[in-house]
């Protein structure tokens, strides 16, 4: 199951095995390197004895000549008349001294000799030592720097995954409020467009009327001066006398005309009225141009 670290991990433990494949193959050099050091120590060191055993063959070589009673040294003393005297005797000793001193001599140097190469070899391998432990303190060091570099980069992928969650989580609440926003704009057009085309059929219905009630006005208008001139007659005829609870008063000299009614009609809108005729002059509300005409007395015509 991936937790959000693989990649973390996996350059982790890339580096730890690289660390450690540096730390062998220097390991591994310090010790060939100390080795051939040792070995080339060890050859000089056996080069001593040989050489030792080449001197002291060579010192006792010398000392058989000395004291050889044919050789040259007797011969020597026999011609001076020294051979097998007590001087020859003496001779014999200090050249046996002489040998035994230059061997032991010998010996001594080449233990020296031997006993400084043994101490360069015990450095050599000390100083082997030294420098891996050198490396393997120089590698700490990067490993520990390897840990920092791993708790920073653990640090920030965890910051990183953390404002990635919040992110995923502001945008499921925004495309909600969105989607929410989207419905509730979509109920708005929705009841906009049933209130426009209400407000349309509204609209047009009162125009068909306003028109109706216009070509009325025009009728009446046309015939208000046939009105005029029988109004006189009207007038005399008890018959066609309106009512003056229902009209104004006919014989008043202030009664205006049909035509004057009529550019004083205004129309008047709103839910529920039945009297939407507003006549200009009294302020009274009607239902029809009609019966606005009769309240003054004048018939109107269908």
């Amino acid at each position: 199951m991936e937790n959000g670290y693989e990649d973390i991990d996996r350059w982790n433990n890339q580096q730890k095995n690289l660390l450690q494949q540096q730390q062998a193959s220097q390991e591994d050099i310090v010790n060939k390197q100390t080795q051939m050091t040792v070995d080339e120590l060890a050859r000089q060191k056996e080069k001593i004895d040989q050489d030792t055993t080449k001197a002291t063959r060579g010192l006792y070589t010398d000392y058989q000549k000395q004291v050889n009673p044919y050789g040259v040294q007797a011969e020597k003393q026999a011609q001076i008349g020294l051979g097998n005297s007590g001087y020859s005797e003496t001779s014999k000793v200090n050249l046996y001294n002489n040998y035994q001193k230059n061997v032991t001599d010998t010996l001594n140097n080449s233990n020296t000799l031997k006993a400084n190469f043994d101490n360069e070899i015990a450095r050599a391998r000390q100083q082997g030592s030294i420098t891996i432990a050198q490396n393997a303190l120089e590698l700490y060091k990067q490993q520990m720097q390897l840990l920092t570099q791993e708790y920073e980069m653990r640090n920030n992928r965890r910051q990183f995954l953390y404002q990635q969650d919040r992110d995923r989580v502001a945008d499921n609440q925004w495309q909600q409020q969105y989607d929410y926003q989207r419905q509730r704009d979509s109920i708005a057009d929705s009841q906009w467009q049933s209130q426009f085309d209400y407000q349309k059929q509204r609209d047009a219905v009162s125009d068909s009327q306003w028109e109706k009630q216009y070509q009325l006005s025009k009728k009446a208008s046309t015939r208000s001066s046939s009105s005029s001139r029988s109004s006189s007659s009207s007038k005399k005829s008890s018959g066609n006398t309106v009512n003056t609870s229902d009209s104004v008063n006919t014989g008043s000299n202030s009664k205006p005309t049909a035509k004057e009614v009529i550019d004083n009609v205004k129309m008047i809108q709103g839910p529920g009225l039945t009297n939407n005729i507003k006549d200009g002059i009294s302020g009274k509300t009607f239902s029809s141009i009609d019966a606005l005409l009769n309240y003054y007395g004048y018939a109107g015509t269908n």
